[in-house]
């Protein structure tokens, strides 16, 4: 009985034991070695499906379930640590950054590998990285971030949509040299501005053949990953995050004062109109870009709820981005729902989605900026009721006021679903075996209303116009994806299986109208037009491919990748719709070999890796139906006077016609030395492009004169770096840096033009010259300004001089036979760059942050019509000062008379430039004061953007296509993120 009491009693203690460590609450901050907390680390109890992960300030707390728990505590780039908690109940865990940097994970396209088992050119970009500085489009965030990546600014605009995007330069004379963007495994065709940024976790480059050629046909211009967020395990997280920015013009030149010019125009020999005598005798300048531009302002807010549980994880956003343009009338908004789920049906079964809904709203007309930088300052913008003029001098062809179209009644909206979902399936009994089934969908549709009034000058003239617009694009795809991973000892395997098909549909129809009894209806008026006529348009482009990738790894040294994948495209001749795309790669750990591990002299090498790769892409970046005749209508009288259509073929067909093949050579080198204070990457590629994408002019016979064929030749060669630096690491003091930098060269080899022996020539009209980029600078080249002394000269020959006056423009005879002529044009300068460079440097002391963004781009020259325009043919738009007078002889403007530039030529400039493109300075608050106001973490930032640029350049900008577009805002941005 005694015995049995104390079983009792040993078992109850026993049980109350196992309720009390049960129950027991574990917390404490997880810092690096310098001490900093680090957000984000995993701890999860081992053998418990248990887990929680820090907040900003490296916080955290779990409840435990086991009754001798054990905590894991995992942060990718650092060494993994496990704890024994016994009766601990606040743990503070140091962790150490994991050397072995190369081991971190990254997205390949159908799958994820560790970077050390790589053997491809891939870059990264994290969420921390893409959030450093904050954007409103996406591929901003990404300027400056990738060796081989080039982001051009191409324009200013409220939605930041004027960027164009290469990868490792161009390869294609006509067909598009645009990357393809794979958004959470499904191809996006959309602008990177719809794609809320706050929702990317990671953004993968894929820039050599080996890498992209696993998307086969597409993937020539290399490939961008978009990976959105999901959820972590741990308590749920709400999170918050908003800005405020507001946006001045940053610059744009000098322009000519109402005084300026009416001198100007009465030496050209141009009398003054009513308008500018009157307003030229009161002193009065119109500055016409004051009033096309204002302070832009944008507004941000975002809202998010992650997290997981036993079986389940989610990540749910909603996000309103409101942006007003510097320039008057250019506004854009943004609203995005997104919806990341993934959930474990059972051991052997996932199902995920990620769903994304969004609307934009591009509603408004804005001023014309172009026509801004062009009107004259003698103008008038106004009428007496402060309405705007419609024509702001007597010239109508000449003088629309800038304005004057910003008052059409505009509807612009385009809403769009994105989602993939799928199954991933574990097959049982079979270890290492999946199978993924991915069902993809993107549909947009746009609705676009636009009625100019006899408020506007368009309108004005035909009585009110009208413009409807309904637009539908639609996008579906399924893949099949099948997957073998296995280790066995020292030998590891990855085998991908793929088998997909896709079909894209676009569709709009349109409706213009003009001659309306009055405005009041708008664009709802199509039934009162007095004229009205439409259009409609409709493609379908329809893809199947299969895939198969195999990546094998020896001994943690020996890497091999092969890779072939086959593709089909519809928009292809009947013959030629299909083709095969190989590619192979080498890798070679050296780190990992017994000479350099055990080696003293070597010991500051942490990582080193050697990759050498080849392969073949193709590219298939036309448009539907290329390989058919169109036929264009056109309408006449028949004897009767009716009206009878006829058709008439554009250009042949050809069955024969296929993709570009891109043939590339990768050779790089990933590396880490000394515990991580350097790493980096250095990549050299090769590449030729055959079988161009090229309309070929023909003999007229069939009654046309054009077909597309796969002729010409392009090559590309380049180099990639990108150097990672710990600068200084002490305890409350850390300066890093990142810097890239790319270089590439683009040269046509041949264009499928040959001459009477069967050699390759140059096609001059289309500006394609053997040897040179895709893209040059060809005019005549300008060689001063004739003076008064040279037509005395008896070195320059006669022919040169005649026809010209003292003060004319003096052009180069760059064949030296004499004469001036279009033989004379050549080229001039390199519309290429010589390299482009950035440099980031992140600065941290205890809780402050501090960082700054370098991007420049180097050895560029450009048309530049500002200082082309110079004369004032009734406007102007650079204030030159400085033109030729026989008492002013010593400038490269010509005389201020007509006639004096004979083959209006442009002058070219230098588009170099350094910018200091970003400056962002962020607080976390201190842990004790956030937990007596009941948060987990609070960070407030501000942000400078485009803050200085260094440049000789005369326009809005040297990044811009056009130097009288919208002008690069200055932004000044307050921020604020919070999470619970």
């Amino acid at each position: 009985m005694k015995l049995n009491l104390k079983k009792v009693i040993l078992g109850i203690t026993f049980f109350v034991t196992n309720v009390m460590c049960a129950q027991t609450i574990v917390s404490g901050t997880i810092t690096d070695a310098s001490q900093v907390p680090l957000p984000g680390v995993t701890i999860m109890e081992a053998g418990m499906n248990n887990g929680t992960v820090t907040d900003f300030d490296g916080t955290y707390s779990l409840e435990l379930k086991s009754s001798n728990p054990v905590l894991n505590f995992s942060y990718i780039g650092f060494t993994t640590q496990t704890i024994t908690v016994g009766n601990q109940t606040t743990i503070n865990v140091k962790l150490e950054e994991n050397q072995q940097i190369l081991d971190e994970v990254v997205v390949v396209g159908y799958g994820k590998m560790k970077k050390s088992d790589l053997t491809g050119a891939v870059s990264s970009v994290n969420a921390e990285q893409l959030e450093r500085f904050p954007k409103v489009n996406a591929a901003d965030a990404l300027q400056g971030q990738v060796a081989g990546l080039n982001i051009r600014a191409n324009s200013s605009d409220a939605e930041g949509s004027g960027t164009s995007i290469l990868v490792r330069g161009q390869n294609s004379i006509s067909a598009s040299n645009s990357p393809l963007i794979i958004l959470d495994g499904i191809p996006y065709y959309g602008n990177l501005s719809e794609i809320n940024p706050v929702d990317i976790a990671s953004m993968d480059v894929l820039k050599d053949a080996s890498s992209t050629a696993i998307y086969g046909s597409r993937g020539a211009n290399g490939v961008i990953l978009i990976t959105t967020k999901k959820g972590k395990s741990g308590k749920p997280i709400i999170s918050y995050d908003t800005y405020y920015r507001l946006d001045e013009v940053g610059y744009y030149p000098e322009m000519m004062n109402g005084q300026r010019f009416g001198d100007s125009k009465v030496e050209y020999g141009e009398p003054l109109t009513n308008i500018e005598q009157k307003n030229y005798d009161a002193r009065h300048t119109t500055d016409w870009m004051d009033i096309a531009t204002r302070s832009g302002q944008s507004v941000q807010h975002n809202v998010s709820v992650r997290g997981a549980s036993d079986r389940i994880n989610y990540y749910v956003s909603a996000g309103i981005n409101d942006n007003e343009g510097i320039v008057v009338g250019d506004d854009f908004k943004r609203i995005s729902l997104r919806t990341n789920i993934e959930t474990e049906i059972t051991d052997w079964i996932t199902f995920g989605t990620t769903t994304q809904l969004g609307f934009y709203d591009r509603d408004g007309i804005q001023a014309d900026v172009s026509k801004a930088f062009n009107s004259n300052p003698l103008g008038d913008a106004y009428n007496e009721d402060g309405s705007y003029t419609l024509d702001s001098w007597e010239d109508a062809f000449w003088a629309a006021n800038p304005m004057s179209d910003t008052n059409a009644k505009n509807n612009n909206d385009n809403w769009r679903v994105i989602t993939n979902n799928y199954f991933d399936i574990k097959i049982p009994f079979i270890d290492g075996l999946s199978y993924k089934l991915n069902v993809g969908y993107n549909y947009s549709h746009r609705q676009y209303e636009r009625y100019y009034g006899m408020d506007t000058r368009t309108g004005n003239k035909v009585n009110g116009e009208l413009y409807n617009s309904y637009q539908y694009d639609k996008d579906w795809v399924i893949e099949n994806i099948i997957s073998y991973n296995k280790t066995f000892g020292k030998h590891k395997l990855f085998l991908t299986g793929l088998y997909s098909t896709q079909e894209n549909t676009y569709q709009f129809n349109t409706v213009t109208g003009r001659g309306f009894p009055n405005d009041l209806l708008g664009y709802y008026q199509q039934s009162n037009a007095s004229s009205l006529s439409g259009d409609s348009n409709y493609t379908q482009r329809n893809y199947v491919s299969q895939m198969f990738r195999s990546n094998y790894t020896f001994d943690e040294r020996y890497l091999l990748t092969f890779t072939i994948r086959r593709d089909g495209y519809s928009g292809f001749g009947q013959d030629n719709k299909f083709g095969i795309f190989p590619s192979f790669a080498f890798g070679w750990n050296l780190s990992n070999e017994g000479f350099i591990k055990n080696s003293k002299s070597l010991d500051f090498i942490s990582q080193l890796k050697l990759r050498l790769s080849y392969g073949e892409n193709g590219n298939e970046a036309i448009a539907p139906y290329s390989s058919l005749a169109p036929l264009y209508s056109k309408a006449n009288l028949d004897e009767n006077h009716q009206t009878a259509v006829g058709y008439y073929p554009e250009k042949l067909g050809n069955p024969e016609l296929s993709w570009e093949t891109t043939r590339s050579f990768n050779i790089g080198t990933d590396f880490s030395l000394w515990n991580n204070r350097v790493s980096g990457s250095v990549d050299a590629y090769f590449s030729n492009t055959s079988d161009l994408l090229l309309n070929r002019t023909i003999p007229a016979l069939n009654g046309t004169d054009q077909i597309t064929e796969n002729i010409g030749e392009t090559k590309n060669r380049g180099i990639d770096i990108s150097l990672n630096t710990i600068n200084i690491s002490k305890k409350d003091f850390t300066w890093k840096t990142n810097f890239i930098f790319s270089k590439y060269t683009t040269e046509i080899v041949n264009v499928g033009l040959v001459d009477d022996n069967g050699n390759y020539i140059d096609d001059v009209a289309s500006r394609w010259f053997i040897g040179e980029p895709i893209n040059v600078n060809y005019d005549y080249l300008i060689d001063g300004v004739w003076q008064v002394e040279d037509f005395n000269d008896p070195n320059i020959p006669d022919t040169m001089k005649e026809g010209y006056r003292p003060g004319d423009m003096r052009y180069k005879d760059v064949n030296e036979d004499g004469i001036v002529n279009a033989s004379d044009q050549t080229l001039i300068g390199s519309a290429v760059p010589s390299f482009s460079a950035g440099l980031t440097n992140i600065i941290s002391y205890k809780n402050f942050s501090f960082s700054f963004f370098l991007n420049s781009i180097v050895g560029v020259d450009r048309r530049n019509p500002i200082l082309g325009n110079f004369i004032p043919q009734l406007e102007n738009v650079y204030n030159v000062v400085d033109y030729w007078r026989e008492d002013n002889p010593n400038t490269i403007y010509p005389k201020n008379t007509p006639g004096s530039n004979k083959y209006d030529t442009d002058y070219f400039d230098s588009a170099t430039f350094l910018r200091l493109q970003d400056i962002t300075l962020s607080y976390n608050f201190e842990r004790e004061l956030l937990e007596k106001i009941g948060l987990n973490n609070l960070q407030v930032y501000i942000d400078l953007r485009n803050v200085h640029t260094w440049t000789d350049w005369i326009g809005v900008d040297p990044e811009h296509t056009s130097s009288q577009g919208n002008p690069m805002p200055k932004s000044y941005l307050m921020g604020l993120k919070v999470s619970l």
